[in-house]
């Protein structure tokens, strides 16, 4: 019989009655995924800690975008601007005296692990924000009872193809370069920590995600800024790498309540896609863009790929939508909220 994890409360008297709040530890918390999460958790009423690296920033995220050739630490929506109720705390996870110390402070009944090095990251970065800090709060959390959700990346199946697709838990994981083995190899670590009994965890493989606020490493942000240029006259064309591939693209607000959903209702031991399980070829992202722009298409400047890519990406989303989890935002709407975020800054820019 297949049996769901169910996170324990909280339990406290507070002004006369009883408080049932699940208590929530985000690593990565200040990354972009993070804070779309922390603001769904504190929208539920959960009693929410964050961690990260940097020192808490209220109304930044920590990476920088581009605007007419000037690089400026990109603002917070106002929708991700938590409260006093929203608790954060400065943690490298490297260090794992400080991640048990933190861990038995917080008393989580559930960590959802999003911090890490993304890709083109030093390959000694990769390993200990990927590696070393996932088996440090591995072994914190070993026999806590709190339930692991490990935030990984679609990136493990690598140039899977033919009879691979679409791309399914059970299906073979190939990385292809240094920041998808990290990946791989920090599913293991969590595996092996729940074939000993110690946790309970499941994986959350996060494909292609887009949203107001994201770094311009992703397509999206990188062309929404493009886009913002042309608009301001301050560029003719845009620069832009092949537009050929397929992937799965996915709202980052869909990725919170997916996250959510499998931390609360996921399978113990289990995988999940989180994925909208639709494709859309690249060039789809410019044209949804150009379209919230307002704007003609423009000149393009072909750009080299990457050497190690991926033609397409199918994914099977059947495993996430068995938790009663369905994406609630379009690629067009997210397109939309991108450019708008852009265009909004250049409003208050102006302002």
């Amino acid at each position: 019989m297949e049996t769901y994890y169910r996170p324990s409360r909280r339990i406290a008297k507070l002004h006369g009655r009883w408080d049932l709040r699940v208590t929530v530890l985000v690593t990565g918390a200040q990354g972009f995924i993070g804070r779309y999460l922390v603001m769904a958790l504190l929208a539920r009423g959960d009693v929410v800690f964050g961690c990260g690296r940097s020192p808490r920033r209220a109304r930044h995220f920590t990476h920088k975008i581009t605007r007419l050739g000037v690089e400026l630490v990109a603002p917070l929506p106002e929708a991700l601007r938590p409260g006093p109720q929203y608790h954060y705390r400065r943690l490298d996870l490297s260090h794992a005296g400080a991640v048990a110390q933190a861990v038995e402070n917080i008393a989580p009944t559930i960590v959802y692990h999003l911090a890490g090095s993304l890709r083109d990251a030093p390959f000694e970065q990769l390993v200990s924000n990927n590696i070393v800090a996932t088996r440090n709060l591995c072994d914190a959390l070993a026999d806590s009872g709190a339930t692991l959700v490990l935030g990984s990346s679609g990136s493990v199946y690598g140039a899977v193809g033919g009879d691979g697709m679409p791309l399914r838990e059970s299906g073979p994981a190939e990385p292809i370069d240094p920041y998808a083995a990290t990946k791989r190899t920090s599913e293991d670590l969590v595996r092996i920590a729940m074939r000993a009994g110690k946790l309970d965890g499941r994986i959350a493989r996060i494909f292609n995600v887009v949203g107001p606020g994201q770094e311009e490493r992703h397509v999206a942000g990188r062309i929404a800024s493009q886009i913002a240029d042309l608009r301001d006259r301050a560029a003719e064309k845009l620069a832009l790498g092949p537009l050929t591939a397929w992937r799965d693209f996915i709202d980052v607000r869909d990725v919170a309540a997916a996250l959510i959903a499998v931390g609360e209702r996921g399978m113990a031991a289990t995988t999940y896609n989180v994925a909208s399980g639709r494709e859309s070829r690249i060039s789809e992202i410019l044209d949804g863009l150009l379209v919230a722009a307002g704007a003609e298409t423009p000149a393009i400047e072909k750009q080299p790929g990457r050497a190690v890519d991926i033609a397409r990406q199918v994914v099977d989303v059947a495993a996430l939508k068995a938790l009663g989890w369905h994406p609630v935002h379009d690629l067009p709407d997210s397109l939309a909220d991108v450019m708008r975020y852009y265009l909004d800054l250049d409003d208050a820019r102006a302002g």
